[in-house]
């Protein structure tokens, strides 16, 4: 799905033009790194050739043309073509993490697909998902306070938008449903499952605790932010929710969780989806942490400072308060997003109270 990202430093090695790395991480030669290029804001994503038995991907890149030559010539390095791939592992179900499994599979390699079971629907029938949550962030929106004239032109952006994930994404079968500690084996070494839900439902990070590696997808990255995901999990409402709202994965709430969970742990190098490798892991962690924190408590005093006033308070007149009106309706759905989820952290914090107006919007106030 199309990423909105925010550039950051965190002691990362950006790695160029290069299409392949060979042996980046000397405690473990039989990883290369690939980069795969993108049409997006970021030009390239990367991905990971493991070079033991089973011959493994982790990550694929988009389906393009482009992205096929690349992962084709840095194979071709290592003396493989795409039919030689026996095993894809996929960090989670977005076009740029699993777009080119069914390329490779085209191309003839008889492999398994891996995923965690929370992203298996997605990456199994990725256009129709993809269509549903976006119908799924307008219902999300109006019950936010988003004006009806307005949301009708922020949904005809996003599903124009979502016409080029559509063209980058495939749908393609899951052949092995992962879930926490799991083992991903090959002959001499394996990499244990950690399930780390935020930037999508079913996101892992596959750990090797002997040599102080952690790949980690779209959770930590070198010098960019991950967004976080926010939909509707069920058209019916929450029998134990006093507003009846209709239960959610609350991404934000999600990615604080997973990324409490690996701070301080004694990692040497992140192998990440984006921005080389990160070789200060901790200090990348808590800089993530750090990076929605202080956005969570610029919302916050947005959220006393419209109260101070004696205003309802809805997601949308927070998003008024602190963003441009004249911003790109891209971004304008990324911000309230940001602001739903971090209304949710606050919620979850004991910080505020939700209530439901007569028309059915939701509006905030602290305790």
């Amino acid at each position: 799905m199309r990423k909105v990202w925010t550039r950051k430093g965190n002691g990362s090695d950006a790695p160029g033009v290069k299409r392949l790395i060979r042996s980046p991480v000397p405690e473990r030669p039989q990883i290369h790194q690939i980069i795969l290029p993108l049409s997006w804001a970021l030009d390239s994503t990367q991905c990971y050739l493991i070079e033991d038995e089973p011959l493994t991907l982790v990550d694929t890149g988009v389906r393009s043309p482009a992205s096929r030559a690349a992962l084709e010539g840095a194979l071709d390095q290592l003396g493989y073509g795409l039919s030689d791939i026996e095993r894809v592992v996929l960090t989670h179900g977005h076009c740029d993490h699993s777009g080119g499994v069914e390329t490779i599979r085209d191309a003839g390699a008889s492999l398994e697909c891996w995923a965690h079971e929370g992203d298996v629907r997605l990456i199994e029938c990725y256009a129709d998902v993809i269509l549903e949550r976006a119908d799924d962030m307008k219902a999300l929106f109006r019950e936010y306070g988003v004006p009806e004239p307005l949301l009708s032109r922020v949904h005809a952006e996003r599903l124009e938008a979502l016409e080029v994930d559509r063209k980058e994404g495939q749908a393609t079968r899951v052949d092995r449903v992962l879930r926490e500690d799991d083992r991903v084996e090959w002959k001499d070494f394996s990499l244990r499952v950690r399930h780390s839900p935020g930037h999508s439902p079913g996101h892992i990070l596959l750990e090797d605790e002997e040599a102080g590696l952690l790949f980690t997808g779209d959770t930590v990255m070198g010098q960019v932010m991950p967004y976080t995901e926010n939909f509707y999990l069920s058209e019916l409402p929450d029998p134990q929710d006093a507003l009846r709202r209709r239960p959610r994965f609350r991404g934000l709430s999600e990615l604080r969780t997973s990324l409490r969970a690996i701070r301080g742990r004694p990692f040497k190098t992140i192998l990440p989806g984006y921005g080389g490798l990160i070789r200060r892991a901790d200090r990348a962690v808590r800089d993530t942490l750090l990076y929605y924190e202080v956005r969570l408590q610029r919302i916050d005093r947005g959220l006393r400072g419209l109260a101070a006033m004696g205003q309802d308070v809805t997601a949308f007149e927070l998003w008024k308060a602190l963003f441009p009106p004249d911003e790109p309706f891209d971004q304008m759905r990324s911000h309230l997003l940001l602001l739903i989820g971090a209304l949710d952290c606050l919620e979850e914090d004991g910080l505020l109270v939700t209530e439901r107006r007569p028309d059915g919007v939701l509006v905030h106030h602290h305790t």
